[in-house]
């Protein structure tokens, strides 16, 4: 079989190039050498393709083969197995292979994903054939300064020749009366920009593995390319000619800013005078690809110069919420790590920006953030959940009543960006998955304290006049209090039953049963002291404004309340006017309730089969549910006999045997009717007629 059409077994040279690490001597060299050759000599066809977008490449452009890639990756692999064993080479083949690969990488003509390999490679050649460290170190100044002057002049010819076309495009076509074309490329000058892609990712690869190559004539190149699409002219501090490679090479424009990356994290100085250059370039770039770089250099940065970069971690997180899904979770992942190395702390707005993983539409990112709460910061940070619960509350809902301060246009865009705003189903139902989670995280005593918070910090500012009530932020911060304060992640399980049933608990369980008495006291006196007051305070203030946020108080205060019905005269025996009027208003709340839920089921009723309503009758446990289901079963029967009668139908009634009453004849009836007046008989008995007390009046 040709070598042309056979390939070796997937994750054959990988699975090599592993085993190589530690079986140098296992591998034979000619294997290898042989093998190389033949990967070397039948290359894919089209291994390059031009990066200039459609209407600029030339005609006689070729496609990318599907098989190119694999290629590529057969030759990184083999690379790496080559040189795990390359102390074992013997001086003449390991000479040629240096020579063949340095040779390879000056024509600049390879796949980007073998650029690394090669350069590993020579460098690993030179350290492990050297006698000495100096003597390597001087052989791997030497050929990486001399890919760099080969890297430069590419560079150099490669923006003249865009300059050139841009000028020539510039005189050609007014700008004041049709609008400016890109100028179209020659494939010269195609294949040309083509290698200089290379170059530029090839000189970012030299400055990893020698940091102290000399780069005076490559930075300004490459700040004239990454500037060439901002607007700002204090940006641009480098003498030279303005080329919209932005606009004509987005490819080389990308590998540009790449390589400048890579010489920030050897240079501090560099990275000190760029990094406002990334980060704006961060928040403006329309290109998703761009970004995502970006944003893996910043967490490189922020290894190497972790207190230079702090203070833009704002502007990292933004891409949290960035419209690209692999921007987003590339940014999860990097802070993730960063935050448990300690080179990121949970401070400030990070965790809060965090939650809105939570409920991201992608479910890979939903899923990774699940186990970055349920797991890792549970057993890294417990306190953090507890602490950030109700400013959460705050900004998840857009409120800024918490800080007492108005912000900017910038803040404000933000915290809109990282807030789930509105009172419909789906923003509250994010909103209550957020808390749920933060609550799922705290221990008994750090819930009830959670619990007390939130009645003294939302609750209370709120019957103090702290937050507007009018304000719809202030109505949903509000109401996810109600709703957090009664869900049953903030619920603590207590025991009310006998007290012959805790005896028996508290002999068999011990520290566990007076563990829960202790508990079940503390939630008690925390209903008593704080939670009590505060919402009759609140109730009252909502009444006398008319908010619709009663009913979520009612709701709230009913389900904390349901447990400690029989205790309630005991919580308020100090106020019997307080206790009556919440009896009161709990058992109004829940009646009407009940005749809600009977109407409703009545209704679905009326459309059911006799089977489906016979067995729906025995649905209502409640007493009160099923009278009121009683009383509308009733009321309904009613007004369907007195719509019978007026419209002239037939009644059980009017069919019973009743004794009439004697009249006056007819012509006597007829004449009084025509006068309009009663029978003097009639109205006299009606005179004389007691008057009987009703039961209300005694």
């Amino acid at each position: 079989m040709p070598i042309e059409k056979w390939t070796a077994p997937p994750g054959a040279w990988f699975l090599l190039s592993e085993v190589s690490a530690f079986l140098s001597k296992a591998v034979d060299w000619e294997f290898l050498h042989h093998h190389w050759q033949l990967l070397d000599k039948y290359k894919s066809v089209g291994q390059l393709q031009s990066p200039l977008p459609g209407e600029y490449a030339g005609k006689d452009k070729i496609d990318l083969e599907s098989s190119s890639v694999d290629w590529a990756r057969d030759r990184v692999f083999l690379l790496q197995a080559i040189s795990n064993v390359s102390m074992e080479l013997p001086p003449e083949p390991a000479a040629d292979l240096a020579q063949n690969l340095l040779q390879r990488l000056e024509g600049f003509n390879m796949h980007t994903t073998e650029v690394n390999a090669h350069v590993k490679a020579l460098r690993t050649l030179c350290r492990r054939k050297a006698s000495g460290q100096e003597e390597a170190d001087n052989l791997v100044m030497r050929w990486v300064n001399q890919l760099q002057s080969k890297a430069s002049k590419v560079l150099d010819t490669c923006m003249s020749e865009i300059s050139d076309a841009d000028r020539i495009s510039a005189l050609l076509t007014p700008q004041s009366t049709v609008r400016r074309k890109e100028p179209r490329m020659s494939d010269t000058v195609s294949k040309l920009l083509a290698n200089t892609i290379i170059a530029v990712y090839t000189i970012g690869s030299l400055v990893i593995i020698c940091p102290s190559a000399n780069l005076e004539t490559i930075v300004p190149a490459i700040h004239a390319i990454i500037t060439s699409g901002n607007s700002d002219p204090k940006s641009r501090k480098q003498t030279g000619p303005v080329v919209r490679v932005k606009q004509i090479a987005p490819s080389l424009y990308l590998q540009a800013w790449l390589a400048m990356g890579k010489i920030c994290l050897a240079d501090g100085k560099l990275a000190k005078r760029y990094l406002p250059l990334f980060v704006q370039e961060l928040e403006k770039s329309e290109s998703a690809a761009l970004r995502n770089n970006i944003v893996v250099m910043m967490a490189d940065f922020c290894v190497r110069y972790t207190a230079m970069v702090d203070c833009y971690m704002s502007k990292i997180t933004k891409c949290l919420r960035d419209p690209c899904e692999v921007v987003r979770k590339q940014t999860f992942i990097l802070l993730s790590r960063l935050l448990q190395r300690d080179y990121v702390k949970w401070r400030g707005v990070l965790f809060l920006r965090f939650l809105l993983c939570l409920v991201d539409d992608s479910e890979n990112i939903r899923q990774l953030a699940d186990f970055l709460f349920g797991n890792i910061l549970k057993a890294k940070a417990p306190l953090l959940a507890y602490n950030s619960f109700v400013e959460s509350v705050f900004v998840l809902n857009d409120c800024n009543a918490h800080t007492g301060r108005s912000n900017t246009n910038n803040s404000r865009n933000e915290n809109r960006l990282f807030s789930i705003r509105g009172n419909d189903e789906k923003s509250r139902s994010q909103r209550m998955h957020i808390y749920a989670t933060l609550l799922k995280q705290m221990a008994p005593e750090h819930l009830l304290a959670t619990f007390a918070k939130v009645c003294a910090e939302i609750l209370a500012a709120a019957s103090d006049g702290l937050l507007i009530l009018e304000d719809t932020t202030s109505q949903s911060v509000l109401q996810d209090a109600f709703l957090v304060l009664s869900s049953k992640e903030i619920r603590i399980q207590t025991n009310h039953g006998p007290s012959s049933e805790a005896v028996d608990i508290e002999e068999e369980g011990g520290d566990s049963a007076k563990n829960g008495r202790a508990i079940t006291q503390a939630v008690r006196k925390g209903l008593i002291q704080n939670a009590i007051p505060i919402f009759i305070e609140l109730k009252r203030l909502l009444e006398s404004k008319n908010s619709p946020l009663i009913g979520s108080l009612m709701d709230c205060l009913r389900v904390l309340l349901k447990d400690y019905k029989s205790e309630i005269e005991d919580m308020l025996v100090a106020d019997r006017q307080l206790q009556k009027e919440l009896i009161y208003d709990i058992q109004k709340y829940e009646s009407m309730k009940a005749k809600n839920t009977a109407a409703n089921m009545y209704r679905s009723e009326t459309y059911l089969s006799p089977y489906a309503a016979a067995k729906s009758k025995k649905l209502p446990e409640n007493v009160k549910v099923a009278s009121a289901v009683a009383d509308a079963v009733a009321a309904a029967t009613a007004r369907s006999v007195l719509r019978e009668v007026n419209n002239g139908a037939s009644t059980p009634l009017s069919a019973m045997n009743v004794p009439k009453l004697k009249s006056r004849t007819v012509g006597q009836n007829r004449e009084s009717n025509l006068r309009g007046d009663r029978p003097v008989g009639v109205i006299e008995s009606l005179r004389r007629r007691q008057s009987f007390d009703t039961d209300d009046e005694n």
